[in-house]
């Protein structure tokens, strides 16, 4: 049986949040919990945010993931030219 390809998030992620980095990512994911955990906005708000929400954290996640790598592919890079 084939096996259906599914997009990756980075394909069908909002360019305004593929734009953001780490930290502003952070800081607009807090914003909006807090909006929601307030009561500011009405429930269709509430869905839109809790989406714009999960967006912005697995952005977070694949910036997190991105950098633990490149931190990864460092130390190898350091540890092979210590060890030759």
């Amino acid at each position: 049986m084939a096996k259906k390809s599914t997009p990756d998030a980075a394909s069908t992620q909002d360019p305004t949040i593929a734009a953001l980095g780490y930290e502003d990512a952070v800081v607009e994911l807090e914003r909006l919990v807090e909006s929601i955990e307030r009561g500011d906005v009405g429930l269709a708000e509430s869905l839109a945010a809790y989406k714009r929400g999960e967006q912005l954290l697995r952005h977070c996640k694949s910036l997190l993931d991105k950098a633990e790598l490149t931190v990864r592919e460092l130390s190898l890079a350091d540890a092979e030219q210590a060890g030759g």
